[in-house]
């Protein structure tokens, strides 16, 4: 169960609506995607001055590396930031990617991918297996490859993409509270979308058609559900018990019974990647999945 400051924090965010407005549609939806693209959170001065922080370019795009200073790294991931392929990352992001180079060791690389509605599924997941490609030639030793929401879905497709092309694998794959299937119409879901702090169904299907492009809903690159999951590298999966994506999360768990998979009743969307206590577990859990899988 979650815990108190992770009850009123969901309290807060559902009487606000911080969040929900990000992804609930209507007709001035696109004037708030567009507006985020102005000002986009990056890493802060404070996060510099306490972290190796560098910045590349590479397709005409912007990749970061948050790693720790003056020492070497205990693992490395490479990271696909969630916001429904929409909107590009956000503070929860950066500040989740600073505290695994601070606390954990690990450094992140973080690929700033291309967003819809000026891209689709195709252009956005061949960037991905792109830049999956250069990371290896970058990065000879373990990895693992991971992402949020959106970000997981992204993961999940490029770990597939990249085995069908025969590239290396990463050690492992993190997803968290990933999404997993474009079209929200799971039973479960408008039951659990009273308590979601975070996202509305209209919003995830409004950003799905918008994600889609010319490709059908079910392709698994915009629902990766559907590809094939077989031989991919461990996984370790996070879902919400408030969070209408946790449906996907548990699709998945009944795919790969193997899988490890860790849901907390209560808990929104990418609750492992905030600053409360199940977060921080959470963290914790990741560093040692993410060296444990590299040995």
């Amino acid at each position: 169960m979650a815990s108190l400051l992770a009850r009123v924090v969901a309290s807060v965010l559902r009487t606000t609506g911080i969040y929900r407005k990000q992804f609930s549609g209507g007709p001035d939806y696109m004037d708030r995607i567009k507006a985020s693209r102005i000002n986009a959170a990056l890493p802060t001065a404070k996060m510099r001055a306490k972290l190796s922080v560098s910045e590349t370019q590479f397709n005409g795009r912007s990749v970061w590396t948050i790693a720790p200073k003056n020492r070497a790294p205990n693992g490395h991931m490479l990271y696909f930031h969630g916001g429904g392929y929409v909107y590009p990352a956000a503070d929860v992001h950066w500040n989740f990617m600073a505290h695994m180079a601070e606390k954990h060791g690990i450094a992140v690389t973080a690929p700033l991918y291309p967003l819809a509605p000026e891209a689709a599924a195709e252009e956005i997941t061949a960037f991905g297996l792109a830049v999956y490609e250069a990371f290896l030639a970058s990065h000879n030793g373990p990895f693992i490859m991971g992402g949020d929401s959106a970000g997981g879905g992204m993961t999940a497709i490029v770990a597939q993409m990249a085995r069908d092309k025969g590239l290396r694998a990463a050690s492992g794959l993190l997803l968290v509270c990933p999404w997993l299937v474009g079209k929200p119409d799971h039973p479960d879901q408008a039951t659990i979308e009273k308590r979601d702090c975070i996202l509305t169904l209209n919003g995830i299907w409004v950003v799905a058609k918008l994600y889609a492009g010319d490709l059908p809903i079910d392709d698994p690159r915009v629902s990766p559900i559907n590809g094939d999951w077989q031989g991919l590298p461990p996984i370790l999966c996070y879902g919400g018990g408030d969070d209408i994506l946790v449906t996907d999360a548990r699709a998945l768990k009944a795919k790969l019974p193997e899988m490890r998979y860790v849901e907390t009743a209560g808990l929104m969307h990418v609750w492992p990647i905030f600053f409360l206590k199940e977060s921080r577990a959470a963290q914790a859990q990741i560093a040692e999945f993410a060296a444990s899988v590299s040995r």
